[in-house]
């Protein structure tokens, strides 16, 4: 039984909220998150990304206060107004365009290299060097294929969701931070 399955077995007040992708992981320690540090695909620190796949596929990111306020405003409706998927979209772009707003904000090309989807499947990617300080919690085998994971689901398009509604449309007053102005706060002029 999946924890939604148990979930609607309940006489539980519920829905899933649907975030895509923490935006957080590209701009801590430089901008405010509860989050710790995971690097994928792009080491914006060392300048270096290891993109899964085509890195054309749109992904949705979310930074994690935003998700905070969109939560607390649908808390504050009727059960009734809460739907069984809450999806909510902070910004979408494809790991190409995150890397050319990297680059940007960084002044330089990055070291790029571009896994396959056969590298992926087989639970590697290519090391960043930001992945080293990981190790002490995931070691590097457990590393590398938590994160093919998340590149072959990049590259699947798990992250590209087009909901019919979504919390974005119910509380327009609430704006999310993009991805370019995240990465600019955190990375100009380091």
């Amino acid at each position: 039984m999946s924890c939604l399955s148990a979930l609607e077995a309940t006489s539980l007040e519920w829905t899933s909220v649907i975030n895509g992708f923490f935006l957080d992981y590209y701009v801590v320690p430089h901008v405010k998150s509860h989050l710790g540090g995971l690097t994928i695909a792009i080491d914006i620190a060392n300048k270096t990304a290891a993109i899964p796949g085509s890195g054309d596929v749109p992904v949705v990111f979310t930074y994690s206060f935003d998700i905070g306020r969109f939560v607390a405003a649908l808390l504050a409706q009727p059960q009734s107004f809460w739907d069984k998927e809450s999806y909510i979209i902070g910004d979408k772009l494809t790991l190409n365009e995150v890397l050319a707003i990297a680059e940007e904000v960084r002044g330089s090309k990055f070291k790029t290299t571009y896994d396959s989807l056969v590298t992926l499947r087989s639970g590697r990617v290519t090391e960043l060097p930001a992945h080293a300080d990981m190790y002490p919690y995931f070691p590097k085998p457990m590393l590398q294929g938590i994160l093919a994971v998340f590149g072959l689901l990049f590259e699947q398009g798990h992250f590209d969701f087009e909901p019919e509604k979504s919390l974005n449309s119910q509380f327009p007053e609430i704006e999310t931070r993009k991805v370019r102005d995240l990465v600019e706060e955190a990375w100009r002029g380091r």
